[in-house]
Order: C-alpha cells, then structure tokens, then sequence
C-alpha cells in the first residue's frame, strides 16, 4: 500500500528538474500522475518512462501562462484518472536585468508563467479537487520570495507572490478539505541553476558552499517534502512557506568565517 494509492495528481513543468522528481515520487507511491509541460518530447518519454515502472501516467502538452491549456490539463487527469486530488504549480520562466533595463514583454512574461499561472493551476484544479472532497496544492515559490536578488527582480516579485496568494486559497477554502502550502527552496540542481550561474559572479562551487550542508540541493530532495506536504503526515499544515533551502538563509555571515575552519 503506498500513501497515494487511489490518488490523482498533476504536475506543471512536470518534465524536468523539480516537477520530474515529484511526479516520479508520487507514483512510486501509488499515485496516477499527469504530466503537464511545454516541451513535448521530454514529457511524453518521461510518461513513457513512468509507465515502464508500473506507474498509471499521462503527458498534456500545457502552456501554464494560457488558462485554456490549464483547464484542459485538468479534464485530462479527470477523465483518463477519474479526478484530482493533488496539484503542484511548478512551472517557471524569468527573465531579468537593472529594473529600467528590463524589457516589458519579458517582465509580463515572468508574472504570468510564475505568478499568474499559479492563480490558473489553482482556479482549475480547486472545483475538481472539491468534487472529491479536498485535496492537496502546492505551489513552488522561493527563498527570494523573501528578499531581493540583483538582477533578478520580476523572479522576486513573482515568488513574493505565490507565497501570500497560496495563503489566500489557504484560508478560503481550507474548511472545504482543501489544503494549500507554498515550497520555497535554496539554490537546487536543475536547469534552473544552470541559467543562475551564467549570469551569477559566483561559481558553482561558491554557490554550494554558501548553503549550511555544503552543496546545492537535489530535485528529490525537493519532491520529498511536496510528497509530505500532500500527504496525511500534513494534514494539519496549510498557508506555509515551507523553507527548504539546505541552511542557505540561516546565516548572514557578515563576518565571513568559514565553519570548516573557524
């Protein structure tokens, strides 16, 4: 028996990085997964992939910034899995530069594939997920939803975002079953962290080092708490910002020790 048995859950920007390792989680687990992601050939070898291993699993092609597209990701796990009981908003984009550097469409862009299609994932999925009397959402925000990075301004505000709106469907519709937390991780190995470090001024030995546990953190790492935070275990956490950093935000270290030789 696995804590998903019996269980339905989407994932956007489900084909690599984060979203990947939390659909390969949920189904170990027993859950019927659905893949939703932009890039068609890697989602559909990776449901392929899923159900080589036993898994019931399905790819939607979904652009996350298009509400059609999202409610149609949600039909499909209703029709081809019987309904929804977890939906991870994960899908990301940023663009960036100097505030009056950045182009406007590229600022749109970022607030709508990081910030307002977490407002679609969660209109779409929350009337399924009532229908079979609650469920679970999770939302991937940020450490730097919590304070400013350089260069990378409409990545802030989007995350600052996600974390106060997961709080609102949180409380709107927590006394309907539904519960709703935000995940906000330190610097982890995805393609995500390879776009970081070709603007960052620092290497990616320096950008490990800055976190308490020594090095970056894993996708899987990542998908053990989404699968937590969508399980029983939590069944009392909603409207969280659950920090998952590796002790990257624990220490200013303004005097600059180094904790392997100090």
């Amino acid at each position: 028996m696995g804590r998903f048995d019996g269980k339905v859950a989407l994932v956007t920007g489900g084909a690599s990085g984060i979203g990947a390792a939390t659909l390969r989680r949920l189904a170990s687990e027993g859950a019927a997964v659905v893949c939703a992601d932009i890039d068609d050939e890697r989602g559909e070898t990776f449901a392929a992939e899923l159900r080589e291993s036993g898994a019931a699993a399905s790819f939607v092609h979904c652009d996350v910034g298009e509400l059609s597209q999202v409610e149609a990701a949600v039909a499909r796990a209703v029709e081809e899995h019987g309904g929804l009981d977890i939906m991870h908003n994960n899908a990301a984009w940023s663009g960036g530069g100097w505030v009056a550097d950045i182009p406007p469409e590229d600022w749109d862009r970022s607030i709508r594939i990081m910030l307002t299609a977490v407002f679609y994932g969660c209109r779409s999925a929350i009337p399924a997920m009532l229908e079979r009397g609650g469920g679970s959402i999770v939302n991937t925000a940020s450490i730097e939803a919590f304070g400013g990075e350089m260069l990378a301004s409409p990545y802030t505000t989007a995350k600052a975002g996600v974390v106060n709106f997961t709080r609102n469907v949180a409380i709107e519709y927590g006394r309907k079953g539904i519960r709703a937390n935000s995940i906000c991780p330190g610097i982890v190995d995805t393609p995500m962290f390879d776009v970081m470090a070709t603007f960052s001024k620092r290497t990616r030995k320096e950008m490990a080092e800055l976190h308490a546990i020594g090095r970056v953190i894993r996708p899987e790492e990542i998908a053990s708490v989404v699968a937590f935070l969508c399980s029983e275990d939590a069944s009392a956490i909603t409207g969280a910002a659950l920090v998952v950093d590796g002790g990257l935000t624990a220490s200013l270290n303004l005097g600059g020790h180094d904790p392997l030789i100090d």
